[in-house]
């Protein structure tokens, strides 16, 4: 009887001309955001973070995707729904920074959380959770396949100043090969070869090598 005349209360209580509190959509509201971070955390930090990401892109994927949802949910009622989200999806799609832009792999994964943050918050009932929660396990699975076992994401990349400039011909590929692997400590597999600067003899690579466990090579968020 309380409870009830409280819950009354706030339901009939307005707060700069909103009503203060509805039960059902608050808990809505609550356990479509939990479903929704699960989503998203799953291939923002088992896919993309725990397999060389970078901690800046991680943040921002959870954020960006929380703020999507969240936007998406609340305005859900309003006649704008679908068109409103897919404008707000196309804006942050093309999202670049405006010091580092962002690389095609990250790119990817902010385009897919995203993605599964508006399918969540714009699904009605015309769409049964079996069908939401169907996609949203299929999605996760494909990016698991492609990421682990088809695009080969065992092999890492580093660019490498190079010093010598020697070995930048198509016949002394296997030594530069050899030489890198002996001075870097791992097995380089492939060599790109970038720009060369021929006053400071010097060559700018492109290193793919197999991951090995100890020191990890990074570059900087580009």
């Amino acid at each position: 009887m309380v409870l009830n005349m409280i819950s009354d209360f706030f339901e009939t209580t307005k707060v700069f001309g909103l009503d203060f509190f509805h039960s059902e959509g608050f808990i809505n509201l609550v356990t479509r955001f939990v479903y929704n971070l699960f989503w998203v955390f799953i291939p923002s930090y088992f896919l993309y973070f725990r397999k060389g990401g970078y901690r800046e892109y991680f943040f921002t994927y959870i954020i960006v995707s929380m703020m999507v949802f969240q936007i998406c949910l609340l305005l859900g009622s309003v006649s704008l729904r679908l068109g409103f989200a897919l404008g707000l999806f196309a804006i942050f799609g093309i999202l670049r920074y405006r010091t580092n832009p962002i690389p095609p792999r990250e790119m990817t994964y902010l385009f897919l959380v995203i993605g599964i943050s508006i399918k969540n918050a714009v699904s009605n009932e015309n769409i049964s959770f079996a069908e939401l929660a169907a996609t949203d396990v299929m999605t996760i699975l494909v990016a698991f396949l492609v990421e682990t076992y088809i695009t080969g994401m065992s092999v890492k990349r580093k660019k490498v100043i190079y010093d010598r400039l020697d070995l930048a011909k198509p016949e002394n590929y296997e030594e530069m090969k050899k030489d890198l692997s002996e001075r870097l400590g791992v097995e380089v597999v492939k060599i790109d070869i970038g720009p060369a600067d021929l006053i400071r003899d010097s060559i700018e690579l492109l290193v793919f090598f197999k991951e090995a466990k100890g020191i990890r090579f990074y570059d900087s968020p580009r």
